[in-house]
């Protein structure tokens, strides 16, 4: 099986930018924002990330909310996830929307769509269709990846919310019942590696097959390693031949594989299985 490449958190950047300014702390530190503290935004945003990256939320969301209040970006963000998360202050869905949204509005992706997500589902916010709409396609402007998708990557890797495979599968279906081919890879993969509930073959088999007729070279490739080992549809080296076929055209470990089941094809069976590959790659060979 292949590597999925993961979503990297556009926040990070943020993150880098600030750790210029030096963000060491001692444990001495540990002490109630002052007056003066709230003058010093790089002092109080130090001390934010500092105990955060400690894993003491409780004495990092005071700095947190101080930074945040006077408009740092990075720190709304921790502020939000505190919120959403109920590490270092009472859980509170509410307060989660009101400071993600201010991220949103700056133009922060990920920001866009998870408040998307929170007015599509009424958590933290009333429930508003257009509302969350409106955040997607904030979201879909900036990236070519679904909105949903972005909520499920967030739900999968445990960024700004906790980690919850069973959610990420909820929001990876939603953008696959709607047609997204990286969403459907994404479903059939939790499937396949049985992250969020039981192993199922054949609904990965699925959904592969969904995303690979869409021209999704990786899950061309893991369709055909399937057809290869007979896990969730019927062992046939044709068709393992013919999706590696096509996902080697973007794969190089897929013509590896490929050309591991052709040596295990007689001379008539390769010849129709390359007819079957030619016939695929008219059809399927579409996106990188």
């Amino acid at each position: 099986m292949y590597l999925i490449k993961k979503h990297i958190s556009l926040f990070m950047a943020s993150f880098i930018a600030l750790s210029l300014y030096g963000c060491s702390s001692s444990d001495s530190d540990n002490m109630n924002p002052s007056a003066e503290m709230k003058q010093n935004n790089i002092s109080s945003t130090q001390k934010c990330i500092s105990f955060d990256t400690k894993g003491k939320h409780k004495e990092a969301f005071p700095y947190c909310k101080i930074a945040a209040e006077m408009g740092n970006s990075f720190a709304q963000t921790l502020v939000g996830s505190m919120y959403f998360r109920g590490e270092g202050i009472t859980q509170n869905y509410s307060q989660a929307a009101v400071w993600f949204q201010k991220v949103a509005k700056d133009g922060d992706v990920n920001a866009q769509a998870l408040v998307g997500s929170l007015y599509f589902e009424g958590k933290g916010v009333p429930q508003n269709n257009t509302q969350a709409t409106f955040w997607f396609q904030k979201a879909a402007r900036q990236v070519t990846l679904h909105p949903m998708v972005l909520v499920g990557a967030m739900y999968f890797e445990g960024q700004w919310v906790d980690q919850d495979y069973m959610q990420a599968a909820h929001w990876y279906q939603l953008a696959a019942e709607q047609g997204d081919d990286n969403a459907q890879f994404r479903l059939g993969t939790m499937y396949y590696e049985g992250q969020g509930f039981s192993q199922n073959y054949s609904q990965a088999a699925y959904w592969y097959q969904k995303a690979a007729i869409q021209g999704n070279s990786n899950a061309q490739a893991f369709l055909g390693g399937m057809y290869f080992e007979g896990l969730g549809v019927t062992k046939d080296f044709k068709q393992a031949y013919a999706w590696l076929s096509v996902a080697a055209m973007h794969n190089q470990d897929a013509t590896k594989s490929r050309d591991s089941v052709a040596a295990q094809l007689t001379p008539e069976d390769q010849f129709e299985a390359q007819m079957l590959a030619s016939e695929y790659l008219k059809k399927y060979n579409i996106k990188l």
